[in-house]
């Protein structure tokens, strides 16, 4: 009796061993990178009948960095041509992308996300809550709002340089850090925004210049190439930049050639709705109230020369100083800027290297800036009634809780809301030429 007993304990334990050399090794689902289709583009439009249609660029490691032309009947960026599938969920289209694609879809390698100017209008969470689910989605991927649809910049798309979509993105991110002309915050930053109280998010916007799209598919019919910067270019300046003005706004901006993708201006949000777009001297001023502002060089009217333009390059000498009143009636907001500048180039034949003329210049800049930063915040707070400053960060301290700091009806508040801005420049460099050229 005693012998079967053992027996049995034996069995269950070589049982038990054996159950926990299979599930317990974490092998038993595993996929092979063989078996996989990472996706490393995503596009969201608003499809008929509250559907969805998903636009995805599958990565083709074999192609990255060989030098196609997607124009020419490559691939670009080192991927897929684009694929929409029209789906009710998002999860849903990505399994029906499935039957087209003979690998399993991911999402771990997804860099960026386009957000079509229909779905953005409507309310992004009710699409991207479930994407924020996925085990094998990450906030931290960029994202960007699209004025139109989504998938016609997957189409429209041809990079002059970076042949990496993940490439793509980071150059895209490093250069609005250097130029100021649009954000770069990531889906993480936009989601922490939206789900807290008293703020409103912004986002970066990649827009398609209409002209230069034409410009590249007149240049694709002549046979120069995909690209309306390849090959002979037809017509004169007048007649492919007709704009006497320089453009700032997104798709707008005055050129020839190069890509028909424009990463400029940044989009505002009410909550997850859409309300307006900024350009992206707009968008500078949005970032140097919010003191995210690293460097940029902008261009001033000179005050002493009229047509002539001086080029500054700008950064926060100090973070903004805020102060938010909510206890009064209207609510008062302060903001202070310190900024400093460098002079990196003059127009005019003033000498601004004598103090009297470089505080005439000073005194100017700041007029101007006040005033940019006066319209754009009294355009937020009275039109839209949206707060993308992050200025009521500065009063959580006036609310004893956290139920009397989200009770509080800070948009209505808006409308009336009193602002004063206080901007101090100080020129501190002049560059390497000390005396303006001139011909003698």
């Amino acid at each position: 009796m005693k012998s079967k007993n053992v027996r049995r304990t034996l069995l269950s334990l070589l049982v038990v061993a054996l159950m926990g050399s299979v599930f317990g090794s974490g092998c038993y689902d595993r996929i092979e990178l063989e078996g996989m289709a990472f996706v490393v583009a995503l596009g969201l439009d608003k499809g008929p009948n509250n559907t969805i249609d998903v636009t995805v660029r599958i990565a083709i490691p074999s192609e990255m960095g060989s030098g196609n032309d997607g124009g020419a009947g490559g691939t670009q960026l080192g991927a897929s041509r684009p694929m929409t599938v029209r789906s009710n969920t998002v999860a849903g289209a990505l399994t029906l992308l499935n039957s087209t694609v003979e690998r399993r879809i991911s999402l771990l390698h997804l860099t960026t996300i386009y957000i079509g100017e229909n779905v953005a209008k409507e309310g992004v969470l009710n699409f991207l809550g479930p994407l924020v689910r996925m085990r094998d989605f990450r906030r931290t991927v960029n994202f960007f709002i699209v004025p139109g649809e989504a998938r016609e910049v997957f189409q429209a798309n041809q990079p002059v340089l970076e042949k990496s979509s993940s490439r793509f993105n980071e150059s895209i991110s490093e250069i609005g850090r250097h130029t100021g002309l649009t954000v770069t915050n990531k889906l993480h930053d936009f989601l922490i925004t939206t789900e807290g109280s008293n703020e409103d998010p912004i986002a970066p916007v990649i827009a398609i210049n209409r002209n230069v799209q034409q410009q590249a598919e007149e240049a694709k019919s002549q046979g120069q190439g995909g690209q309306a910067g390849q090959g002979k270019q037809k017509g004169t300046r007048e007649n492919t930049m007709p704009d006497a003005k320089v453009s700032f706004k997104p798709g707008e901006v005055v050129r020839m050639g190069g890509n028909s993708v424009e990463f400029i201006g940044s989009a505002i949000f009410n909550r997850d709705k859409l309300v307006t777009y900024l350009d992206g001297i707009q968008t500078r001023v949005l970032l140097m109230i919010r003191g995210e502002l690293q460097r940029t060089q902008m261009d001033f009217p000179d005050p002493q020369q009229k047509g002539k333009f001086e080029a500054i390059e700008i950064k926060h000498a100090r973070s903004p100083q805020m102060e938010v009143d909510v206890k009064s009636n209207p609510i008062t907001i302060k903001i202070k800027q310190k900024l400093e500048g460098d002079l990196v180039g003059v127009q005019s034949t003033i000498d601004y290297t004598e103090e009297s003329n470089m505080r005439v210049l000073e005194d100017s800049i700041k007029k101007t800036l006040k005033q940019k930063e006066e319209d754009l915040v009294n355009q937020m707070f009275h039109e839209y009634q949206v707060a993308p400053f992050g200025v009521f960060r500065q009063a959580r301290a006036q609310f004893l809780t956290e139920q009397e700091m989200e009770a509080f009806k800070f948009r209505d508040k808006l409308k009336n809301a009193k602002v004063s801005i206080d901007v101090d420049l100080n020129i501190r460099r002049i560059g390497v030429q000390l005396a303006p050229v001139q011909a003698k």
